[in-house]
């Protein structure tokens, strides 16, 4: 990028870089996207990769939107349409879910009918009664003289030949048609159960336990085999035109699109039917899925033969580097200034004081984010709104905006991971303790500090089966070293899950981030020995200092 020539320029006033969501980021989105080339791998030929899983502000949806706006034959399917709270509300569901019934099966044939159905309506442009009709009849036509195909054509014709309605009417046709099978099945048990439970009566451990094998039997019917079928069909008898990919995308899992209590089992089931649809040659599926979501997914993953190693064949993590951070600003910056300054080229090297430590200054600014693009934009957006009509940047006004800076970090660490760790703002807050200094080692901590933090959680989560909650009750009943221990180690594992910590747990090795090396890390890992760098975004907020600099690497 060329350097500006005139003696001056001025920050404009009242000036941003951008909004934080790709979604909302008209001004700046198309022009100032910054391909990694994570797009073309994860839509080559040969990429098995389905799910992309990156933390909040990572770019999830921002490479989602850039697809939809770089390629043709883009299908994009909302959560929030499926509606699918009426899962919720049907009495048979909650009834088999309170008996511990395993519903994956029946929620994986809901996610396959759902895709095959929106597939079929987007590629063949079904849009009214009509062309369903036409299309159908084609179909069955073509496969008169094949038993197999004709069978699943008549699945399709059964549940989902109305492809012109709305996808949530599917997904109540298909609920209630189980609910019905189950009845039939079931007989007249069925009502007498169904009577109790709407009135809350107790239901006799034989009825419901023949209630429950009945729904077992229908969830493992041949409905499934016809749902393999249909796939096999779209593949070579539909999808052919290897001209005309098509890529189906789903994003915004993590918003309250259905009952928290189906929530997880929902997406779980869609990790596990979308491997099924990558035989279709002409078909891409992605879905954009946060980390601390994916995490509780697996956590809680009940599905028979679930295997995690299996599943990170087919997900890709988002990561960036420094340089490509430097890159996102550099063109938001050239972009907001050719408005004043027509023709000149401005990048984030002119803002900064003086050439030699504009890149120091930088790296001062990436310490301090977890590498993310929505962490260097708030940070440079907080620095423009403060310091607008300037004509330079220094040090100095960076450290002036770090402690609002750092109160927004904890705030967005907090809400992003409030759902699997509600406890998440007291475990920060153990950070910030006055017997802690910004690096520690773990054998070196006070005993007064996991106590107090120890006792803050037993007191506010007694009742709780968190695991924090847990290991914090247990030292509060046994309160020896051992249990201190435990607490503490379980409580920096959480720490470093979030990225609020980084740790050394070998005497020569580099600090590792979550967000950058494993995701995870098992108190097993962890010992008297392993040193904690507490993250440098947090230090003004929890009242920290540290002489860390340049935290991150480049390969």
């Amino acid at each position: 990028m060329s350097k500006l020539t005139m003696a001056n320029i001025v920050i404009p006033r009242y000036a941003d870089l951008g909004k934080a969501a790709a979604e909302d980021d008209d001004d700046y989105f198309s022009d100032c996207f910054v391909d990694t080339g994570i797009i073309d791998r994860i839509l080559a030929n040969n990429s098995s990769t389905s799910v992309l899983v990156g933390r909040t502000g990572s770019g999830k949806s921002a490479i989602i939107r850039r697809i939809k706006e770089t390629h043709d034959n883009v299908c994009e399917l909302h959560p929030d349409n499926l509606s699918l709270a009426y899962l919720a509300d049907s009495w048979l569901l909650k009834f088999l879910t309170d008996q511990n019934f395993d519903l994956s099966l029946f929620y994986q044939q809901l996610w396959r009918h759902v895709l095959v159905v929106e597939l079929l309506r987007f590629y063949e442009k079904l849009d009214s009664a009509n062309k369903s009709k036409t299309f159908l009849a084609k179909l069955n036509n073509l496969f008169k003289d094949n038993s197999g195909k004709q069978k699943a054509m008549e699945y399709l014709t059964k549940y989902g030949g109305d492809f012109w309605s709305d996808t949530d009417e599917r997904i109540r046709h298909i609920t209630e048609e189980f609910q019905k099978q189950v009845e039939t099945e079931a007989g007249a048990a069925f009502k007498g159960v169904e009577t109790k439970y709407r009135r809350g009566e107790t239901i006799g451990r034989h009825e419901a336990k023949e209630l429950v094998s009945k729904a077992q039997k229908i969830t493992s019917s041949v409905q499934m085999q016809e749902l393999a079928k249909i796939i096999d069909i779209l593949d070579e008898d539909i999808f052919t035109d290897r001209m005309k990919r098509v890529i189906l995308v789903i994003d915004d899992l993590d918003q309250q699109w259905a009952d928290d209590r189906i929530r997880i089992k929902l997406i779980e089931a869609l990790i596990n039917a979308i491997p099924k649809f990558r035989k279709i040659k002409n078909v891409k599926i992605i879905v954009g899925m946060r980390d601390d979501l994916l995490g509780i997914v697996l956590g809680q993953a009940s599905t028979s033969g679930f295997q995690r190693d299996k599943f990170q064949d087919y997900h890709q993590r988002l990561s960036w580097k420094q340089s490509e951070l430097k890159d996102i600003i550099n063109r938001r910056i050239e972009k907001l200034f050719t408005r004043k300054y027509t023709g000149s080229s401005v990048c984030v090297d002119d803002i900064f004081e003086a050439p030699n430590i504009a890149q120091d200054n930088f790296l001062y600014m990436c310490d301090r984010t977890m590498l993310r693009p929505r962490d260097i934009l708030s940070y440079f957006n907080m620095i423009f709104d403060r310091f607008g009509g300037r004509t330079k940047i220094t040090l100095k006004d960076i450290r002036s905006v770090e402690l609002d800076y750092s109160k927004g970090r904890r705030h967005a660490l907090v809400d992003e991971w409030r759902d699997a760790f509600p406890c998440i703002d007291d475990l920060i807050g153990f950070l910030g303790h006055k017997k802690l200094s910004a690096t520690f080692r773990l054998g070196a901590v006070s005993d007064d500090a996991v106590d107090e933090t120890a006792t803050k959680l037993y007191a506010a989560n007694e009742s709780s089966d968190l695991p924090i909650a847990l290991f914090a009750k247990a030292h509060f009943e046994d309160h020896d070293q051992n249990s201190r221990n435990n607490f503490l180690y379980k409580m920096i594992s959480i720490l470093y899950r979030i990225g609020a910590v980084g740790l050394r747990t070998q005497e020569n090795s580099r600090t590792q981030f979550s967000f950058i090396s494993s995701s995870f890390i098992s108190i097993d890992e962890i010992g008297p020995n392993t040193w904690c760098l507490v993250h440098p975004m947090l230090w003004q907020t929890l009242g920290r200092r540290g002489e860390v600099k340049n935290i991150y690497s480049e390969n």
